[in-house]
């Protein structure tokens, strides 16, 4: 299994989010940190469907322009994730119970996560962004906590070897107006970075079921 492969599953703890990379944060105190990890563990756990639309912005340190994704997001509790790119061309990532689906326009791949380490730790990360307890990890993150009066930021550093391979550096943005992360930052360790804004939230409508089958 590839890094880049790698790359699009960790997107899965992404969900539930949008951005404002330009206004000042400044650090947390401790009454913010708890603040702001209790108001996401408890949006989180009131979230059982999401569905928005996304903007991913790959910065590449030998190309002097940015490469530019769209799609569709959509999640259902406990675990499934539709992650689909649908410009410039189509994608999609499904993560279903314990099986995980990569389709383009010519084929479809499936893997199992029990039988495969790495997926499956990314498996149980991404659970754990949907019930906040991604934020409680301090065996696989040291996070710092960031924030002004409209937006809370988490800056999350691996402590993980395999995940220190493909992030240096994951910073999740939330609106203080309804806890969900507003953007997605992810930084690697040559210098590349990827930004993923989320829009148009329906937040606890229905989903279908079949979004989330591999046919």
């Amino acid at each position: 299994m590839n890094r880049q492969l790698f790359k699009y599953v960790f997107l899965s703890l992404l969900f539930l989010s949008e951005t404002v990379f330009s206004q000042e944060l400044i650090p947390a105190n401790e009454v913010q940190k708890n603040d702001i990890i209790n108001q996401i563990t408890s949006s989180s756990k009131n979230t059982t469907t999401l569905e928005c639309k996304f903007i991913q912005e790959k910065n590449l340190s030998m190309l002097s322009e940015k490469i530019v994704s769209e799609g569709i997001m959509y999640f259902q509790k406990e675990n499934n994730l539709r992650w689909q790119y649908n410009k410039p061309y189509p994608f999609i990532f499904i993560l279903s119970g314990n099986k995980v689906y990569i389709k383009n326009d010519k084929r479809t791949d499936k893997f199992d996560t029990n039988s495969n380490k790495m997926f499956k730790e990314i498996s149980e990360i991404m659970i754990g962004g949907v019930n906040g307890d991604l934020l409680l990890n301090n065996k696989k993150f040291t996070a710092e906590y960031f924030c002004n009066p409209t937006i809370a930021e988490v800056r999350l550093v691996p402590k993980d070897k395999e995940i220190k391979q493909l992030f240096s550096q994951i910073n999740l943005r939330f609106s203080k107006t309804d806890w969900l992360v507003k953007s997605i930052e992810m930084k690697e360790p040559g210098g590349d970075n990827t930004l993923i804004n989320f829009t148009g939230k329906y937040v606890n409508n229905k989903i279908s079921e079949d979004l989330f089958r591999s046919n």
